[in-house]
């Protein structure tokens, strides 16, 4: 505005000067002849009409409408946030997790069941007979309502690409938490640990490398490919009667050895080839010094297979599984609803001393025809199918147990390996049906077979998941755990005679998904043991599982090891509803 009114008077006085000067040069120029006169009218004639022309520049600008030039300059600082908000949002979508925390009520169902002690003279021992004298599980067995937190995790993965290339940076943070409980480690009467729960790392961590046409290659601490390959074949995922209490677990207890992250490792998985098969290789090395794995891996606060040193017996060593190096493998193939894997690993020299701590005691051996107690100058027609000289090699020191002493076993190491095949099909009306078969193996000699349970020949798992409305769901599971070749023994409740020690676990799901996110829980979990088995429900990521370990917190010298008592043919069940919350 200010322009064009500034421009008004000054384009009328331009207009009336250029009339003036222009009068006054015809004037001149007719009645005068002097030819300066006129050279002097012409300058001054130009330069009017480039005044005109400055004044005309001027008077178009000042048409154009006033507010815009303001607006252009406030436009400009305004693109910033603008293209900054994808940057923010991509950085978002990094994060990752799921919450899960369940209310359960479960017994370890051996109520009632009575033990007889095996004393050092062989006296007090009659199963098919029991008398006076026999003691039930201590503490409390029966059904007791609890709170748990279920592979529940926080983490932040993304990928970072190098330059021009095709080839980009992953990378990868993951922390477990536990929701219904402190941070701490994990340890509890029946598991100890060094491991903190809630700490970063704790969870699939890695970095890594990965091309569109060859795949990926990391490094750090996650599932094994054996693991990871039948994660789909499972609905049960966290609650009580995860497929894991059978399937990579040996022994039967809370720990599933083949189902756990490997520290130190690096993996590759390649891309799908055909858009149908793919495979994924593991190889992690045992970082140990000695000789027989009796020690954590260097840079591992646990023993490798899990638990810190010393849990499971009485000495702060590794035998209760610690092993050399890792290698693990699968292979997958899918096409329309049909998956279909195979898959393999293995645990070098893996250390199981302690699981002779019941197997080597004077009378233990007598029983299962073993020259338990040639030391003690018995009649050697006792001793089975070795003699006194052989039982020697096999235990350097004489056949002995005394309390607060971990008898040496030391020939009980060696290679652990896990094979199985899975298969899955999901119909067009809404039913998914999964089947695996596991064979596990430990490698021993074969004057130590009548205490091996790690060995298992037969293991399967079927799942049938049924969704009944566009929210709801209904899944049904059964695991089998075949017989194994021995048993290590030395529970209160063991019992030679009884062979068959395969185990039975049937599991029932509803789930309600109130959006993609979002859904709510109840299922029921019942495991049968039979013989001397002892498999729990629950074990596989669960914050709490159910074993059949009792409530004894002292040492007893019965050859039971000390601590909580292992009861064999225990039948432990219980319900469970929670919510699960994935972003």
């Amino acid at each position: 505005m200010l322009i064009r009114s500034k421009a008004k008077p000054m384009l009328a006085a331009l207009a009336a000067m250029a009339t003036i000067l222009a009068g006054v040069g015809f004037a001149g120029a007719a009645l005068a002849d002097d030819k300066a006169l006129a050279d002097q009218v012409k300058i001054l004639m130009q330069r009017v009409e480039d005044l005109t022309k400055e004044v005309q520049t001027l008077k178009k600008g000042s048409a154009q409408p006033p507010a815009q030039a303001p607006a252009q300059t406030a436009a400009a600082p305004a693109a910033k946030p603008a293209s900054a908000e994808p940057k923010f949002d991509e950085f978002m979508k990094g994060f990752y997790g799921t919450l899960d925390v369940s209310f359960d009520d479960t017994t370890k169902g051996m109520a009632g069941n009575v033990a007889y002690h095996l004393l050092p003279d062989g006296s007090g021992l009659d199963y098919t007979n029991p008398k006076a004298g026999g003691a039930n599980p201590v503490g409390r067995v029966g059904y007791m309502p609890a709170l748990s937190t279920n592979k529940s995790q926080i983490g932040y993965r993304g990928e970072h690409k190098i330059g021009s290339s095709n080839v980009s940076l992953v990378y990868q943070v993951e922390t477990a938490l536990a929701i219904s409980a402190s941070p701490g480690l994990k340890t509890s009467q029946y598991q100890q640990s060094n491991v903190v729960n809630g700490a970063v790392g704790l969870g699939d961590t890695f970095i890594g490398l990965k091309g569109k046409e060859w795949g990926r290659v990391k490094f750090g601490t996650f599932y094994s490919p054996y693991k990871k390959s039948t994660d789909r074949l499972n609905p049960f995922s966290g609650m009580l009667g995860d497929y894991a209490v059978v399937m990579g677990n040996s022994g039967g207890d809370n720990r599933v050895e083949f189902g756990t992250r490997l520290d130190h490792a690096f993996a590759y998985e390649s891309p799908k080839f055909g858009g149908m098969w793919s495979f994924n290789v593991l190889y992690s090395p045992g970082q140990n010094r000695t000789y027989n794995n009796v020690v954590q891996s260097s840079g591992s606060p646990d023993c490798n297979g899990g638990n810190m040193p010393g849990s499971g017996n009485l000495l702060l060593n590794c035998d209760d599984g610690g092993f050399d190096n890792a290698f693990s493998a699968d292979v997958e193939i899918e096409t329309g609803g049909f998956y279909a894997t195979a898959a393999y690993e293995i645990h070098k020299n893996v250390n199981r001393n302690s699981d002779g701590i019941g197997a080597n005691h004077p009378q233990y051996g007598n029983l299962l025809g073993a020259a338990g107690n040639c030391a003690a100058g018995s009649d050697p027609a006792t001793w089975g199918p070795i003699d006194c000289a052989t039982w020697q090699a096999i235990s350097p020191v004489a056949p002995s147990f005394a309390a607060n002493a971990s008898p040496p076993y030391l020939t009980s190491i060696g290679d652990e390996t896990a094979f199985k095949i899975g298969a899955q099909y999901k119909f067009g009306f809404g039913l998914t049906v999964s089947a695996a078969w596991e064979r596990l193996h430990h490698d021993l000699p074969a004057v130590l077979e009548f205490q091996n349970e790690r060995t298992r020949d037969n293991a399967t798992w079927l799942a049938v998941s049924q969704d009944v409305t566009p929210s709801d769901n209904v899944s049904a599971g059964w695991a089998h755990a075949g017989r194994t070749p021995g048993d290590p023994g030395g529970q209160h409740n063991y019992d030679p005679s009884k062979t068959d020690n395969s185990a039975n676990m049937y599991t029932l799901a509803w789930k309600h998904r109130f959006d993609k996110q979002v859904y709510w829980y109840l299922d029921w979990a019942a495991t049968i043991n039979h013989g001397n088995a002892h498999y729990d429900v629950g074990a596989g990521g669960r914050g709490l599982t159910t074993d059949c370990h009792d409530g004894t917190n002292a040492t007893y010298i019965d050859y039971s090891s000390a601590g909580n008592t292992t009861w064999g043919g225990c039948r432990p069940s219980g319900v469970s509803t929670g919510v699960n919350y994935k972003f």
